[in-house]
């Protein structure tokens, strides 16, 4: 899998660093201020980028669907979801300008999921440079291939899916156009528990389909970002919040401030440690190599004329002499001079 995609001069892709993106979702809950100080913990904690939701409440949901039957009933009242959406869950339409803006002037790439393509056209106005596909579009294959028009990247969440389900999706966008796509293996269990998490299934997508993979986390702490990077993910996306106890859906499996940055750290780290696939000697392991090694020495004082035996020779350290793999081959070597009992071996001591 080499193919590198490019999200606002970001590459995403094989040997990259991990793309990782904030999601903030419903976590504002409809306050601007709020907003912008997600997207300052955002920036502060080291993110690449920042994700916001846009859909029309009223096309989104039937007006039959209750607050009971998202089980949310116990935060907002027994009301109409899509009411609950259009009044506390969905940010302004009119704040979106204003806060691309500002999350790029904090170095991040603002981005948001698609529902359909006159949100597209809409945040395209913005600049918007890929879409995210929620798990709940995977099989909206109408949508993705309208989306496939304006060749962006599409980072597609596979939560709820199938493998045929996921194959199907990439069929729909492959044969309508040629947006790059970006596969999230996603668990839609809010928190997923550890046993839930299934990451197999991120390695699975990479293999299968051949393009760059990451994993979209609704576990409630960071672990399961070091298990994914070391697995292959490319990218990581995360809810987070300004306090789990604020109330809304997803507050309570978002990380907090201070976990942000401890979990963009403890992933850059791991992208150190995890390090180049080639096994060589460093330069800093150089100078190890003579002090830590073995080497061949004289178990007894060896006359000059003698010819080697096995008795002879012992293997200790340090390692700046005939090394431990050629003792066999000394075996048909003479002392060229008087070498003393403990000498480490040198191929000028010998003659054949």
């Amino acid at each position: 899998m080499n193919k590198i995609i490019d999200i606002e001069n970001r590459l995403v892709g094989k040997d990259q660093p991990c793309f990782i993106i904030g999601e903030i979702g419903s976590n504002h809950n409809r306050d601007k201020k709020t907003v912008i100080q997600l997207i300052d913990a955002c920036a502060e904690a080291g993110f690449d980028a920042v994700k916001f939701q846009i859909y029309d409440a009223e096309e989104a949901f039937s007006k039959n669907e209750m607050t009971t039957d998202v089980k949310l009933d116990h935060l907002y009242g027994v009301k109409p979801w899509w009411e609950v959406a259009r009044d506390v869950i969905l940010m302004p339409r009119e704040w979106f300008g204003e806060m691309f803006a500002y999350a790029r002037e904090n170095n991040l790439i603002p981005l948001s999921a698609i529902h359909r393509k006159e949100d597209a056209d809409f945040l395209l106005e913005f600049d918007l440079p890929a879409f995210k596909i929620a798990s709940i579009d995977l099989y909206y294959h109408y949508l993705l291939k309208q989306l496939t028009v304006y060749k962006k990247p599409m980072i597609i969440s596979t939560g709820m899916a199938n493998q045929t389900e996921v194959s199907e999706a990439i069929k729909a966008v492959n044969t309508s156009g040629s947006s790059p796509v970006i596969l999230l293996h996603c668990t839609s269990i809010y928190p997923t528990p550890e046993k839930d998490v299934n990451l197999n299934r991120m390695v699975m997508l990479r293999k299968v389909f051949n393009v760059p993979v990451g994993f979209s986390d609704h576990t409630t702490g960071s672990e399961a970002a070091i298990q994914a990077l070391s697995m292959g993910a490319r990218l990581f996306e995360k809810h987070f919040t300004l306090d789990k106890n604020m109330p809304g859906p997803d507050h309570r499996m978002s990380l907090e401030p201070n976990e942000l940055k401890a979990t963009v750290d403890i992933i850059r780290k791991t992208e150190l440690a995890l390090g180049s696939k080639n096994k060589r000697v460093l330069t800093e392991e150089e100078e190890n190599r003579s002090k830590l090694r073995k080497s061949i020495v004289a178990l007894v004082d060896i006359p000059v004329g003698t010819k080697l035996k096995r008795e002879m020779l012992a293997v200790k350290r340090p390692g700046h002499g005939v090394a431990p793999g050629k003792l066999h081959e000394l075996l048909h070597y003479q002392a060229r001079i008087d070498i003393a009992k403990d000498s480490t071996i040198q191929y000028e001591m010998l003659e054949k």
